[in-house]
């Protein structure tokens, strides 16, 4: 089993994941009952934009929906929220740009 670390950081305004794929950085917004995170998640001291593979899209994402889906605040009271990605965790794959001609 890994160990890895979620948790909010700078008032609430970004979730950091700490893991086996490195220290990663979660902007969200809070809006009503529902988390928006914004994607690609941001590396190092100047948030630069950090595209996953796969593999570890697969194994963050649920964890920082874990997190966010249920929060006791105060400690006292849980509180259910929906969680919504906005964005691109992976990247896009390239695309093959076919150019057609027309015969004359």
């Amino acid at each position: 089993m890994s160990n890895y670390t979620v948790q909010f950081a700078a008032k609430n305004e970004v979730v950091s994941y700490q893991g086996s794929e490195g220290l990663l950085h979660f902007n969200v917004g809070l809006v009503g009952k529902e988390w928006l995170v914004y994607l690609p998640p941001l590396v190092g001291p100047r948030g630069a934009p950090h595209f996953l593979g796969a593999n570890e899209a697969s194994t963050v994402l649920p964890r920082v929906k874990n997190f966010l889906s249920r929060i006791w605040w105060f400690g006292v009271w849980p509180v259910n929220y929906q969680v919504t990605f906005l964005g691109e965790a992976v990247a896009p794959s390239p695309l093959l740009q076919l150019t057609s001609f027309s015969g004359g």
